[in-house]
């Protein structure tokens, strides 16, 4: 089997047998035709002058192979004992959830409408206290937007934060001094009942000032 020359780009013109003929000749690779003469080529048999010109120029426009670097591999490292596995990180602390939920509580009532009974605007004796529309043909239940918003599940605030205290306590009614000692100062605040007298709120006060409870309706010091 007649062999080619190894590396050579294809050229037109330049069949199996001329380049069977090239490398009887003695041209066995790119870099042999790099350094031979047009003269040389020519006398190849079945190869003209303008044939010579197109193989020189295709031999010339390859770039020389480069000679891969050998790397010696490096002998095996010696097996290290498995890494411990660190510890995971700490959940965050209650106090801080509840801190962001209630900022989503706050951004949530501030967008959310006020549920007024049906017909409180037109009659005088009927509150503005809300009460579930009930009628068949009321259009509030009916859901009609230009009536008002109806009481709906997707109104709620998050459950961790349902029914605190903006401040994020849990609100306890105190009557005497003895109820405060019942608090929890960690999540609960005191708030005075309405129906103390000032000489009792002063000594409520004062106790929970004693026990680091916080007052969620102090007395103003004038």
């Amino acid at each position: 089997m007649a062999r080619a020359v190894k590396g050579l780009p294809k050229i037109k013109g330049l069949g199996k047998a001329k380049s069977a003929a090239l490398y009887q000749a003695g041209f066995t690779s790119v870099e042999s035709i790099q350094q031979a003469s047009l003269d040389d080529l020519v006398t190849v048999k079945g190869i003209n002058a303008s044939m010579a010109k197109n193989i020189k120029k295709a031999a010339e426009e390859v770039k020389p192979a480069v000679k891969k670097r050998v790397v010696k591999k490096k002998a095996p490292a010696k097996k290290r004992a498995p890494k411990k596995k660190a510890a995971k990180k700490p959940v965050k602390a209650l106090s801080d959830i509840k801190e962001r939920l209630l900022k989503v509580r706050k951004r949530q009532k501030s967008k959310k409408p006020a549920f007024r009974r049906h017909d409180s605007h037109k009659k005088k004796k009927v509150g503005e206290s809300w009460r579930r529309p009930r009628g068949l043909h009321n259009k509030l239940r009916r859901g009609i937007a230009a009536k008002g918003a109806l009481v709906q599940i997707g109104y709620r605030s998050p459950k961790e934060v349902r029914g605190l205290h903006p401040s994020g306590y849990e609100e306890v009614l105190v009557h005497r001094p003895s109820d405060v000692e019942k608090v929890d100062a960690t999540t609960q605040a005191a708030r005075v009942s309405s129906k103390v007298g000032i000489k009792k709120r002063l000594d409520i006060e004062e106790r929970a000032e004693e026990l680091g409870i916080k007052i969620l309706n102090p007395m103003r010091k004038e």
